[in-house]
């Protein structure tokens, strides 16, 4: 199994300003062993083994989505869907609290992280470790069975050191290949938060982002301050629908003043509403 591995921190030092993605990882040597792989996935879990007592039921999360979890937080062994408009976003503030918290969070296949979006959403950049399955190359009809088998090879290894998994799931994973995941995820007790489309991986919950308000925004002019985003949970282990209106990048519950609110809903320009 032949996976690039990289600490977020290695990036940080770039980044200035704005919103930028993370650099890809390097790709792994084609020489390297499934032995050598396995060895730095042990080193990785010995570095970041959990600080807190397996037998902790719940990860804790920001007083202002509690109301999300009838728990009062991140149950261990479940997985939660992210999807909307401000997926990315949201999924990091649910785990943010966690991680600062004490846990090490595993970013899997998600190369587009932003550094500095993290970092105000209250993620501690030295508690995030990146890694890609794809080993940098392009998808094609003779490698996306192999690529999607590396993924749950990788989660599965990594369930044995992160208490939190961010991930996007690889469409060619098999049901049973799932089935045998979201086991191991049970077993080592780690909440996993999937970007997107989860195929035949059964979530637990789902949390939506539909509506979204920009503070800021002007007919044609403006500068983006903040916005306020409507998140829902549901789900089989979620009982009922329950709704908040969230306020990124600072987390406390806002509402933008009438006028912001009127001028996003007429003047937003179309990109704006694909920003997560």
């Amino acid at each position: 199994m032949d996976i690039a591995v990289r600490d977020i921190n290695d990036d940080v030092a770039a980044e200035q300003g704005h919103d930028v993605e993370a650099s890809s990882s390097s790709s792994s040597s084609s020489s390297s062993s499934s032995s050598s792989s396995s060895s730095v996935l042990t080193a990785l879990a010995e570095r970041v083994a959990p600080v807190s007592m397996a037998r902790e039921r719940v990860l804790p999360v920001a007083e202002h989505v509690t109301e999300l979890f009838s728990e009062g937080g991140l149950v261990r062994g479940r997985v939660l869907s992210c999807r909307g408009m401000a997926a990315t976003s949201a999924s990091l503030n649910l785990v943010a609290a966690a991680v600062a918290a004490g846990s090490w969070l595993a970013v899997i296949d998600v190369p587009t992280l932003g550094l500095d979006a993290a970092s105000e959403l209250g993620v501690p950049l030295e508690r995030i470790v990146a890694i890609d399955t794809s080993l940098g190359d392009k998808p094609t009809a003779a490698n996306v069975a192999a690529r999607a088998a590396r993924w749950a090879d990788v989660v599965a290894a990594a369930a044995d050191g992160f208490e939190v998994m961010l991930t996007r799931v690889p469409a060619e994973v098999t049901a049973s290949t799932m089935r045998k995941v979201a086991t191991r995820l049970q077993q080592r007790g780690v909440v996993m938060l999937v970007l997107g489309d989860p195929g035949p991986l059964v979530c637990d919950g789902v949390i939506d982002t539909t509506e979204q308000i920009w503070s800021g925004v002007g007919a044609g002019w403006g500068h983006l301050q903040q916005r306020t985003v409507d998140m829902s949970a549901s789900g089989r282990r979620v009982p009922g629908r329950r709704c908040i209106s969230l306020a990124l990048p600072s987390g406390a519950e806002a509402t933008p003043s009438k006028r912001d609110a009127e001028a996003a809903v007429d003047n937003c320009p179309p990109l704006l509403s694909a920003v997560s």
